[in-house]
């Protein structure tokens, strides 16, 4: 079992903002970044890094960006066409140029691999095109977030970038060809009440969209078509805990698939970190739904960002997606990075998210705060030539104290053994997952918890047998229980006989003398073996000396209740002062033998 992930660590020398690898090669990692406008000497940058070492990383390309200009602050690759990769960053104009309502904030580059037969060696980065994509004069904002759709061979991909610490937010969509060489073409725009956190996109026809964006508090999808960019919809709104008056914060938000969303929580007050997975309501539907989730360790207070990968990408945006694993890793305020799995799962016609599991925490990647994550693609290999230690999927991370970290995660060829064969059909189909063991919640802590409750409900029902001196004490704490607690039950006897609060009371109503409740020791035992009971007046000649209840011994008392009880002529509930006044007759010597050995 592999269990532990190769790392490769270089320091540049500007602060990083972003990162993205070449969609096709999994060995080239773009990053970039800059002190910004005039910032100490401290250039603003793109550099290109050789990740094929997976201990090593080396520089590969440079191009250093205009010194009065701003620092790139956001990156993507888009598609390669022969040797020629193009890329999109986010880098504003100088302070002079947006002052004069000039901010040319969307940059193109290309990257140039010469080829082998090539006399001149060496990568080559140039700047292709600029352009204004937002609308709005603002002084203050920035290029904050850009995202393309997943690539497709022979298909384009819609683009989307939005604006930071704009008074009026905005979010601009642009087309990207399949053919690549830098072209890209405007697709519209929304003005948006809130500033986006994050935005995603993702393809779900030949030339249909959708993008989903988030702010604080909502969740909101723009169907995009050939023709239309339909309004923002918002289909999640965070609530308050119960009880509780502070909101919950997302932070990132990425697709799975066109069905289900992932996206990172911030709880209120530093409070911790969850993931959450949503399904994306269907068209008759008005909400999205929470399907899974997870918590982030808890030295994680805040995450600072998300990255997502496939490790069974499908071929066209009409392909059903059915088992597949995703690698999810967060970027936390520690400099830490938790990575998780999640499977998809299809089962008849149903979709799931299952299984949304941690399998590692990377603990201090950086020693500063990490502002960009980012997956190298997967495609799965056609045949098994590789070994598995070759099989990995990228992880890239970049921060501001100047270091770019590349960490290997292992995969594996995984088989669904609950998928049985078919006799003469074919083989059961393999894929792709990640080779190191999740750690999803164990056994021992279910039977634990488990143990925990059924103990409690036994201490439970055992206080509230002896709280009603039912049965034989084992824990002895009815001395320390509240009077309230130990009052006796109210029960009901089944029996033919008249109660002796009945008895009594027949009694009364023709004497006004005290009466005494004996045995007749000339009569015949009853069922239980006991002689016949008697409710009368006391005469002590006839009957014999007789007591009053409060003058009688306390076993005198326990027999006679006993007694009362076996037949069922008084209960608990009945309580003793009915008994107050009345006199009893003898219940010791012979009289005791007999009761006694009925009891």
């Amino acid at each position: 079992m592999v269990n532990r992930i190769p790392s490769a660590k270089i320091t540049l020398s500007y602060p990083l903002y972003s990162c993205a690898f070449d969609p096709t090669d999994p060995s080239q990692l773009i990053v970039a970044g800059g002190g910004g406008p005039g910032r100490n000497g401290v250039g603003n940058k793109i550099t290109i890094l050789d990740t094929s070492n997976p201990v090593e990383l080396s520089e590969v390309a440079e191009l250093e960006l205009s010194a009065n200009e701003d620092n790139v602050t956001t990156l993507a690759a888009g598609p390669r066409k022969d040797r020629n990769l193009t890329v999109f960053a986010g880098v504003n104009s100088s302070p002079d140029e947006i002052k004069k309502g000039k901010n040319e904030h969307f940059r193109v580059f290309g990257i140039n691999q010469p080829a082998k037969s090539a006399k001149t060696s060496g990568v080559r980065i140039s700047e292709v095109a600029r352009n204004a994509l937002f609308v709005h004069k603002d002084n203050s904002a920035y290029q904050r977030l850009i995202r393309l759709s997943h690539p497709y061979e022979t298909l384009p991909q819609l683009g989307a970038v939005a604006t930071g610490l704009s008074k009026e937010p905005e979010i601009a969509l642009f087309d990207v060809p399949w053919s690549g060489g830098g072209r890209w073409k405007s697709r519209g725009r929304l003005d948006i009440p809130k500033e986006a956190m994050d935005l995603d996109v993702v393809q779900t026809g030949p030339d249909t969209y959708q993008l989903a964006y988030c702010d604080d508090h909502d969740i909101f999808t723009v169907e995009v078509s050939k023709s239309e960019i339909s309004e923002p919809k918002c289909v999640y709104t965070i609530t308050p805990d119960e009880g509780a008056t502070a909101k919950a914060s997302f932070k990132s938000l990425r697709y799975l698939t066109p069905g289900f969303l992932i996206t990172v929580v911030n709880r209120p007050s530093s409070q911790g970190v969850a993931l959450h997975g949503y399904r994306l309501p269907a068209k008759d539907q008005e909400n999205a739904r929470l399907a899974i989730r997870a918590r982030l360790p808890k030295g994680v207070s805040k995450a600072t960002g998300l990255a997502v990968r496939n490790l069974s990408p499908t071929s066209s945006p009409s392909d059903k997606h059915i088992e597949t694993q995703f690698v999810v890793a967060v970027a936390g305020n520690d400099s830490s990075i938790s990575l998780f799995t999640l499977e998809h799962k299809s089962v008849a016609t149903v979709d799931l998210l299952a299984d949304l599991a941690p399998f590692q925490v990377l603990k201090s990647v950086h020693p500063s705060n990490i502002t960009g994550l980012s997956f190298s693609s997967f495609t799965p290999p056609k045949s098994s030539s590789k070994t598995a230690l070759e099989l990995s999927v990228k992880l890239a991370s970049v921060a501001v104290g100047f270091t770019a970290v590349v960490h290997s995660i292992p995969l594996k060829k995984h088989v669904d053994k609950s998928i049985s064969d078919r006799k003469g059909g074919p083989p059961r189909q393999s894929r792709y997952v990640v080779a190191l063991k999740s750690k999803g919640e164990s056994p021992m802590t279910v039977i634990t918890l488990f143990t925990i409750v059924v103990l409690i409900l036994a201490i439970v029902g055992q206080t509230f047998l002896e709280a009603k001196d039912i049965g034989k004490p084992i824990l002895g704490i009815r001395p320390y229980l509240p009077a309230s607690w130990t009052e006796p039950l109210r029960k009901i006897p089944v029996t033919s006989e008249k109660t002796i609060q009945d008895l009594l009371s027949d009694a009364n109503t023709h004497h006004s003398q005290p009466l005494v409740i004996r045995h007749d020791e000339t009569g015949q035992a009853d069922l239980h073996g006991l002689p016949p009971l008697q409710v009368g007046i006391h005469d002590e000649e006839v009957h014999g000396p007789a007591t009053s209840w409060e003058n009688l011994d306390p076993k005198d008392q326990h027999l006679w209740k006993q007694r009362l009880k076996k037949t069922g002529h008084w209960f608990e509930g009945m309580g003793e002062s009915i008994f107050q006044g009345v006199l009893f007759g003898e219940i010791g010597g012979a009289i005791g033998n007999i009761v006694g050995e009925a009891l």
